[in-house]
Parts: C-alpha cells; structure tokens; sequence
C-alpha cells in the first residue's frame, strides 16, 4: 500500500482483477446450473465488465445507463436481464434499442408497460421473502406476496408477455441458507400452483445476497451453496436457474487507499 501511494498518490482506488475472477469461478463451481448475472451496480468499473464480459457472464441492470454501457462494450442484449421491478420509459426504450427481452416485475402496472414498450418480452415475477436479518433487506421495496403470484403471472401471460417464472432476493450479506431454501420452498409452491393453472414455468432466478467477509461476522459459504445447489437439484431439476451476484463478485476485490493529511 505504502509503494503504491508514493507512486500514485492518494486516494488511490486499487482493483484486483484476478479476485474478481477467482469470486466468478468460485460461484461457477459450488452452484454449476447456474448462470450468473453481475449486477453491475455493485460496482461499473469498466475493467470489472470487460472482465467478466470475456469470462461469459451475463449482467443484471437496473438503468437505460447501465444497459447502454453494456452494449457500447459489445455485449448482446441476450445477456442483459433489466431487473428492476420499476422499469423507467427510457429502460424500457433502451431494451428495444439493443434487444434486451428478459425483464422483472412485481406489480399490474408494470405488466402495462412492459406489454406496451416491449412486446413479447420474456418476464420474471419477483416475489417478496422475508428475511428479517439480511444486512439490507431489500423486500422492504419490491416483491409481490405469495398469494397474488399465479394472478400476476396469468395477467403478464394475457397481455401477451412470456410469463417464464419467478425470481426473489433474500438481501444482502446472508449468512445461512435457511433464507434460500425457504424462498426455493415458496418458488416450489408458485411453479406447481401455476402448472395446475396451465402455466409451464421454465426459469428461476435466485437473486443475489451470498456473503462476503465482515468483522465479527462468521459464516460457511461453501457448505451454503452445497445446501442451495442440493435444493435446486430436488425441486428444479428441469428449470434454468440464474443468480444476480453483486457485492459477491467485486466486494473483497477493491481498496481505498487513503492518507491521513491532519490529526
């Protein structure tokens, strides 16, 4: 840190690619069936993305920004899920200018818009988990209750949208897999509850939360994705699974270094 400050100055922002790297391939090989999606507003470094642009990730955006960003890269829309539930007009404009079809919703407005402004698009209900002791619980904002699901999933379907399944976030820093394997049990509910209806939900999108290094803080990420990957082979051994990493991914790969210029 020191040799890096009289060379470049402080503050001074140093990112570790090959961390970044190492965080994807762990990811890749505890859950196997799933193909991830860097949220990229955990971190927009451009070196972070041509990263895991190159390592054959896909991305999660939340912003017509985000998603113009992407593809000035070259990246296909194909690999973009615009996965805020509150989709802006210029979002939703900029998804049918770079082709991004898969997209999350949590509410009937939302159904009008996406039919509206991107027809045919392939679309994820998110549902609303509790999970009390996330370090930020983001079902505080988003998500539909478990009884309105198989209802909204119908309506997208109606307004001629490809109502493919559901998707959820425990929130951020999760250190057990209870909140998983509890949302996988009310997924596992919705999916059978829909193909009575005569619905065939095909994709499921666990979201994102898995932990990285805290003080104080003591967990077994290993043994957690064990738990998740186990669960996902019972319940959904025919389903495409995703995932939305984010602090995950580039959390324990960047530093601040800083000076103390006054005491």
């Amino acid at each position: 840190a020191e040799r890096l400050a009289e060379r470049f100055g402080t503050p001074l922002l140093v990112l570790s690619l090959e961390q970044i790297e190492k965080n994807y391939r762990f990811l890749k090989k505890h859950l196997p069936r799933v193909q991830l999606y860097y949220a990229i507003k955990a971190n927009p470094h451009q070196r972070i993305l041509e990263l895991l642009r190159d390592l054959g990730s896909c991305f999660d955006v939340a912003s017509d920004g985000e998603i113009r960003t992407l593809a000035a890269m070259g990246i296909d829309g194909e690999r973009l899920i615009y996965a805020n539930p509150i989709k802006t007009g210029g979002g939703l404009q900029a998804c049918c200018d770079v082709g991004v079809h898969k997209m999350t919703f949590d509410s009937e407005s939302e159904i009008v818009k996406m039919a509206q402004g991107c027809p045919g698009a392939t679309v994820l209900l998110r549902i609303r988990i509790d999970n009390s002791s996330a370090h930020v619980d983001l079902n505080k904002k988003f998500g539909v209750g478990r009884e309105r699901a198989v209802e909204l999933l119908q309506a997208a379907q109606a307004a001629g949208l490809d109502a493919a399944g559901v998707c959820f976030h425990v929130g951020s820093q999760t250190m057990s897999a209870d909140p998983y394997l509890n949302a996988l049990d009310l997924a596992r509910e919705i999916f059978e509850e829909a193909a009575a209806a005569g619905m065939q939900l095909r994709i499921l999108d666990i979201g994102g939360g898995f932990p990285i290094p805290e003080p104080k803080v003591r967990f077994n990420l290993k043994e957690m994705l064990k738990q998740i990957n186990a669960r996902l082979d019972e319940d959904f051994p025919n389903v495409e699974i995703w995932a939305e990493p984010g602090r995950f991914m580039c959390g324990t790969a960047v530093n601040l270094i800083t000076s103390v210029i006054g005491v």
